[in-house]
């Protein structure tokens, strides 16, 4: 239900912004990073994630974007800044929502930039529709029995020929489920990890085309890394914000991901959706314009 989804995220994410900027760093982005380059610090590598989300949403100036749980708002101020897109960013957190809202206006980009306390479900009833979708890290939190709804609400609100890309974290179709895991009962209520071939045949039977789909699970493991050692780092200064049971929850919960994801046990993958437009082209033949000219970006 709405009400229970709003309870969920809220025990997840309606922390002080304090307790993740330590770790997260500057960027405040909590998901996977892309590392071009191993060696490149969590910084630039999150930066390189939003903008190869960009890239393969073939994101232009003046498309309507929308990022369905926009977390601190990273990737709608990347959007609109980078791309010059009208980005919109939604979330059921009021932390969440209340930090980006002040990222948007320190950023001076309120013109092509907002976020709202809002449930994606909430959406379709305002009649907008949109040019390209994001969700990133969101998915996780829908569970297989609404996963084809979710899809439909993601294909219902974008315009014909509209691109939807979708990452999150799935399980190995050779990992079962825990009945009840540690992350579920601690970090994320109601989470739950689907196998990749449930998680496209969702899409599919939604009505979307899929385009593309990449597994980027090393990088996850990388990112978690980083983060664990920053939270390492910066136990002092956590401390003083949380109490010491959530610190060292969320220590054992990333330490513990690190390795599902070395072993393979979980993965991260991003899926590119297209809506279905009979009429025209759709995508350019090759993936190698979202890779060239990359030192432009900051």
């Amino acid at each position: 239900s709405l009400l229970r989804s709003r309870e969920a995220i809220s025990y997840a994410y309606d922390k002080p912004p304090e307790f993740f900027l330590p770790w997260l760093g500057p960027t405040m982005v909590y998901s996977s990073a892309y590392f071009r380059d191993p060696n490149q610090s969590l910084d630039q590598a999150q930066t390189n994630k939003l903008e190869l989300i960009c890239r393969k949403l073939e994101l232009k100036r003046e498309e309507s974007f929308l990022d369905i749980g926009c977390g601190w708002g990273s990737l709608i101020l990347h959007a609109a800044r980078q791309h010059d897109a009208r980005a919109t960013g939604i979330t059921l957190s009021r932390e969440q929502a209340k930090f980006a809202e002040k990222r948007i206006g320190d950023a001076k980009v309120g013109e092509r930039c907002s976020v709202a306390l809002k449930d994606y479900r909430e959406i379709p009833a305002e009649g907008k529709r949109f040019d390209k979708i994001a969700s990133v890290g969101m998915v996780e939190h829908v569970g297989l029995k609404n996963l084809e709804a979710y899809f439909r609400v993601a294909y219902d609100l974008l315009r014909p020929g509209g691109l939807f890309l979708n990452q999150g974290i799935g399980r190995s179709q050779f990992s079962p489920p825990p009945r009840e895991s540690f992350i579920q009962k601690y970090v994320f209520p109601d989470g739950e990890l689907v196998p990749l071939h449930q998680m496209i045949a969702c899409a599919e039977a939604a009505g979307f085309e899929v385009r593309d789909v990449e597994n980027l699970r090393e990088h996850y493991a990388l990112t978690l890394r980083h983060w664990v050692k920053a939270l390492q780092q910066h136990q002092k200064t956590l401390l003083d914000i949380v109490p010491e049971m959530t610190y060292r929850i969320w220590l054992l919960y990333m330490a513990g991901s690190a390795v599902s994801f070395d072993s393979g046990d979980i993965f991260i993958n991003q899926l590119l959706l297209r809506k279905v437009d009979r009429t025209t082209i759709a995508m350019p033949g090759t993936r190698e314009h979202w890779y060239k000219d990359w030192n432009g970006i900051p």
